[in-house]
């Protein structure tokens, strides 16, 4: 375990209080999930948005295309601006480079649409982007009239590697687990439930009782350390089902009446609950975060030890470092400490091995989830997560 900075420490005693905002979040609270945009801005140097000003206008050089770019592409059912942002580019997070952004419009994504042709423009040695052929410039991002823009509008990534982790509790603070509402009772001669059957809680509060309302039912199951400090982020929750609120708080106990929607796993006496979380729309610009960052893998999901590529993992930093949704990060593995033996067995440190890419798509203030796109190793709990370059 390596010695704790002043920062470290200090991060570290913020996570717990951070995750509950998480939670909230999740629950349908928006406050927390607007404070990566507002930390990122208050990082950003006047050169940075000068040099993002710059490249908005002039694209990128010809030669960071991908070897196979097409000169024209149609956009279909299907696409994500990711897979787009691969076959025009080598390094696909700087799209908003290639598409001609500033910082105003990547917080737009609502850009490409099934059907629109995207053509590839290059002169002089620069390459950009355009919806016309032969155009002279950066696109002017003025969405045409649509009769539901935002919900024609490709996504960032695919929905369904992620989807399980947009409206379900992944990892919950002790905070959360101590005011969470639970299951308290179960019909006589039922041990479990089912769909179908009744429940009765305790800890549902009266602004969120209202009848009709759909809770998540979830139990903490392992925690989640901080690689680096040792802390304990939070406790990755097991999603066991759904129930909807047919009765609300009464009597001298506050007991509320649920009837179980949905039954993944066995759910009984002690079951947690959470209010379901709206559901959300992932559509982000990929791109590379304005400041540096570099963090852990703290987590992979799935049951396992090592991962690949179309995993999720949690990582140990969040908008406390300026991450925003969309972000892309390396993915790195600290160089090996080996001997050598054409040196009297001396000992000398590898290089840092980068091995794959990881997509932020939900922040919370010390934590945040990564869809990693592409990897050429496996991914392990500590490999780092940085910048990329």
């Amino acid at each position: 375990m390596r010695d704790l900075t002043k920062e470290h420490q200090a991060a570290s005693g913020r996570r717990l209080h951070a995750f509950t905002l998480a939670m909230l979040s999740a629950a349908g609270v928006t406050a927390a999930a607007s404070v990566p945009a507002m930390a990122a801005d208050l990082t950003v140097s006047p050169a940075q948005h000068a040099e993002a000003q710059r490249v908005a206008q002039q694209g990128i050089p010809a030669t960071d295309l991908s070897p196979n770019a097409p000169s024209q592409y149609t956009v279909r059912n299907g696409d994500t601006l990711w897979g787009i942002s691969g076959q025009y580019l080598r390094q696909p997070w700087r799209w908003p480079e290639l598409w001609g952004m500033n910082r105003q419009q990547v917080r737009n994504p609502h850009l490409i649409y099934p059907g629109q042709v995207l053509y590839l423009i290059q002169r002089d040695g620069r390459a950009w982007l355009s919806t016309t052929p032969g155009a002279n410039g950066t696109v002017r991002l003025t969405p045409a009239v649509r009769g539901d823009a935002e919900g024609a509008a490709i996504l960032s990534i695919a929905s369904k590697d992620i989807e399980p982790f947009l409206i379900r509790p992944l990892v919950v603070d002790e905070g959360t687990l101590a005011t969470s509402a639970r299951i308290v009772a179960v019909p006589e001669s039922h041990v479990y439930l089912g769909r179908g059957d009744s429940a009765y809680a305790r800890g549902i509060a009266p602004d969120t009782a209202a009848v009709g309302s759909d809770w998540q039912a979830f139990r903490p199951v392992t925690p989640v350390y901080d690689p680096v400090t040792g802390q304990v982020l939070g406790y990755e929750a097991e999603y066991e089902g759904n129930a909807r609120l047919t009765r609300e708080p009464g009597g001298p106990d506050a007991v509320s009446t649920l009837r179980v929607t949905q039954a993944q796993q066995e759910m009984g006496v002690g079951t947690l609950l959470l209010p379901q979380p709206m559901r959300e729309a992932v559509r982000y610009v990929p791109r590379a975060p304005e400041t540096q960052v570099d963090g852990r893998v703290a987590k992979v999901y799935g049951g396992v030890q090592y991962g690949g590529a179309k995993q999720v993992v949690v990582l140990n930093v969040g908008a406390n470092v300026g991450l925003e949704p969309g972000h892309v990060l390396a993915l790195s593995r600290t160089g090996e400490v080996v001997n050598d033996r054409t040196d009297g067995n001396r000992h000398i440190a590898l290089p840092d091995e980068r091995y794959g890419l990881a997509f932020v798509f939900r922040v919370f203030q010390g934590v945040s989830y990564a869809l990693v796109t592409d990897a050429s190793n496996v991914i392990e709990v500590g490999d780092r997560v940085i910048s990329p370059r």
